[in-house]
């Protein structure tokens, strides 16, 4: 009994299932159709999202290029260009019903663009396309810029190199000066620092507080045997300081601390190459005779060091030195650089300035930076910039050279040239070593510190190297605020194109988007 009633269920069920297989494959049917719709509209949504997220991309860096025009740039002017980058920057994204606006008010600018993005399978449910629109604004900072250019002018960039350094400062100063808010009088100020192994801070300066006129600095008769005033010593040759100055001994040489005559060594000494011994034959700027009378002292640097001369005996030498060392004779020997330019809003004469630069002398990178920071300090020597902590300013260093920290290794009693370090001899960077490299890896640590100590004063650093062949890059790209700051520039032809960006850069740090 069992069986049998077991055995007429499976019957029942069998039936069952064969009558309903084809009722489960009409519901499928009919179920499929919306399931089918919602998969194309999940995918005609993700393709929506990614036209959205396309032409927002675009709106934002539109935004950002009209921020750059000039402040003269007309509200038709930015709408033909709003819409032609654009459709430029997403042709698959716009077609001609794509509208594209423009808008200004006040230092913001804003761009809109409403589109519409195709469908596929979603146009079975009648949705030939979904709506597109994105909106990106941004504003001019209303903050100012304060910038010194620190450019090599070293002999090794002579010819082509000085030329197109030239070009790219002026092409940089020029777009600077066009993005500027002319209604703002302080929107905009820039400096200029020509270094080589010294730098010229202009011999109108001779009376300033800030200079050491009256000798009390320790470092200021080192290269004497007896006390002397350098701006005397001029006088007494009838020969005018020329503008040069020394770099302050450590730790001042690396630090912002204002001049004072208190702390005589934090003033600034006057650059005055010495007479070299007329008795050393490798001496390189013997340019008078060393005694009135003969003398029986045979110390060349003793000889060297005498004061009395310079009153009583004649500047016979005079002219280039040699090919090799073409300074010029005399107590300026070196110190024919274009002197500094101060902060300025004239664009005029940053220009003549840029286009005056002459080349000569080594390299002293460490010297024309901190030059750079003096520019922009709120500190003397020229106080001109403002407080470090104005949150309306941000305060900018570019940095150029196209060779690494030289001092010259000679065979003079000197065994260097004087520079704006002094000689070798008197220890200024912490080695006398005659080794070339020993003096390059001490000029690099003062340089290091220098760079640490500018950016943690909230200077922004840029750094460039061209056409270097020797050492490495590690001393520039580590000076510079961040990795993106350091440009190694191969040719000088496309420095122009390095200084653009960094111009760029300075405009984007100045957007508040």
């Amino acid at each position: 009994m069992t069986t049998r009633i077991r055995q007429s269920a499976m019957n029942l069920l069998g039936r069952f299932r064969k009558e309903t297989d084809g009722a489960i494959a009409i519901l499928f049917a009919l179920l499929s159709i919306p399931l089918l719709m919602l998969s194309g509209l999940a995918i005609d949504y993700s393709v929506n999202s990614m036209a959205q997220q396309g032409l927002q991309d675009a709106a934002d860096s539109t935004v950002i290029s009209l921020l750059k025009l000039p402040l003269s740039t007309t509200d038709a002017e930015l709408q033909a260009k709003a819409d032609k980058q654009i459709r430029a920057a997403v042709p698959k994204l716009v077609d001609a019903g794509t509208t594209v606006t423009a808008t200004r008010v006040d230092n913001t600018i804003t761009v809109t663009v409403v589109g519409k993005s195709p469908t596929s399978v979603s146009k079975i449910a009648g949705y030939d396309a979904f709506p597109v629109s994105v909106t990106a604004a941004g504003t001019r900072g209303s903050g100012n810029l304060e910038i010194a250019l620190v450019l090599d002018n070293t002999g090794s960039m002579s010819g082509t190199k000085i030329t197109n350094l030239k070009a790219a400062a002026n092409d940089l100063v020029t777009s600077l000066f066009k993005e500027a808010d002319t209604t703002k009088p302080n929107a905009l100020k820039i400096g200029i620092v020509p270094f080589s192994m010294t730098v010229n801070v202009g011999p109108s300066n001779a009376t300033q507080s800030w200079l050491d006129k009256d000798a009390k600095a320790s470092y200021h008769s080192d290269i004497f045997v007896s006390p002397a005033n350098r701006l005397t010593l001029f006088s007494q040759m009838k020969v005018a300081w020329g503008g040069c100055v020394e770099s302050r001994p450590a730790p001042y040489d690396v630090q912002d601390t204002p001049p004072s005559i208190a702390t005589p060594n934090t003033l600034f000494v006057p650059f005055f190459a010495p007479d070299e011994s007329d008795k050393d034959n490798n001496a390189v700027n013997d340019y008078m005779n060393d005694y009135v009378t003969t003398s029986s002292v045979t110390d060349y640097r003793t000889r060297q060091g005498q004061i009395t001369k310079y009153s009583k005996n004649a500047i016979l030498q005079k002219g280039r030195i040699s090919s090799n060392i073409p300074y010029l004779y005399g107590p300026n020997s070196g110190c024919e650089l274009q002197p500094i330019t101060r902060l300025t809003t004239s664009q005029s004469t940053l220009t003549n300035a840029i286009n005056a630069m002459t080349v000569v002398g080594d390299t002293n990178i460490a010297m024309g930076l901190v030059w750079g920071w003096h520019l922009l300090s709120p500190n003397a020597p020229f106080a001109e910039g403002v407080p470090y902590d104005d949150k309306n300013t941000r305060k900018f260093v570019v940095l150029m050279t196209d060779g690494q920290n030289t001092s010259y290794v000679g065979s003079s009693a000197n065994a260097s040239i004087y520079s704006g370090l002094g000689f070798i001899w008197q220890n200024r960077i912490g080695t006398t070593s005659t080794n070339t490299t020993t003096r390059t890896n001490a000029m690099n640590a003062r340089l290091s510190t220098l760079c640490s100590n500018m950016k943690n004063a909230g200077i922004t650093i840029f750094t460039v190297r061209v056409e270097v062949t020797e050492g490495t890059s590690d001393i520039l790209r580590n000076c510079a605020t961040s990795t993106d700051k350091f440009y190694d520039v191969q040719n000088s032809a496309t420095l122009t194109d390095a200084f653009k960006a960094i111009g760029s850069q300075m405009s984007e740090l100045r957007i508040s988007r």
